[in-house]
């Protein structure tokens, strides 16, 4: 196992984002970005990621060309030591799970509404020895669902978790609506930093585009 693969003696969970879309949309660079800004750059692994985007993830983790896919084939990272994040598997997460496993991976799919079943066709299906696990039955952005896994290991129980289904987002020409299911913090939904300029305006903000090293 590579080096950087290795469990992180300081946080028993990381997360590994599997790539599937077939762009790399400013969006999805932001849920990234944020899943990053929750678990820490140390416990954030992205795969199969494009060469040419291996720049701006490696602010934010470790970033593989390889698809996760591949990894646990190879006996890289063992299927026992890991759970697919599935809104179609049988059984929800619980903090049982997480106490056992080491990694806990999350399909980078920006959602459609209604859902088209992505994960179970581009990722669970192509490891079936692993471990499935569902979050509820709202549809999660990326980010959303990392703050999941994350708040269930930090509090050991969802008692008190909130959540919003949809969210409104208001501009000079009317308005958007995110339809998917975001968690409640500070009485506010978490939305990944940026998203609403980048929606709004059509550009990411400045400071981000300073972060990664461009400038408009």
């Amino acid at each position: 196992m590579p080096t950087s693969m290795k469990k992180n003696s300081t946080y028993p969970i990381r997360v590994i984002i599997e790539h599937l879309e077939e762009e790399f949309r400013p969006w999805i660079f932001l849920e990234y970005r944020h899943v990053s800004l929750i678990f820490g750059k140390e416990n954030t692994i992205y795969t199969n990621i494009p060469n040419k985007y291996h720049r701006i993830l490696n602010k934010y983790g470790y970033v593989y060309s390889m698809s996760i896919i591949d990894i646990i084939k190879k006996g890289i990272i063992k299927p026992y030591e890991v759970i697919i994040l599935d809104p179609w598997a049988e059984k929800e997460l619980t903090i049982h799970d997480l106490d056992n496993i080491k990694y806990v991976i999350i399909g980078g799919i920006l959602g459609d509404h209604p859902p088209r079943k992505r994960t179970p066709k581009l990722l669970s299906s192509k490891l079936p020895e692993v471990e499935k696990r569902n979050i509820g039955e709202g549809q999660y952005s990326i980010d959303g669902a990392a703050y999941y896994v994350y708040y269930l290991y930090k509090n050991r129980t969802m008692n008190n978790y909130e959540y919003v289904d949809g969210v409104i987002i208001n501009t000079v020409n009317g308005y958007i609506k995110l339809p998917f299911r975001y968690p409640v913090v500070n009485g506010k939904p978490l939305l990944a930093p940026g998203l609403i300029e980048f929606l709004t305006k059509g550009r990411l903000p400045r400071k981000i585009l300073k972060e990664i090293g461009l400038t408009y």
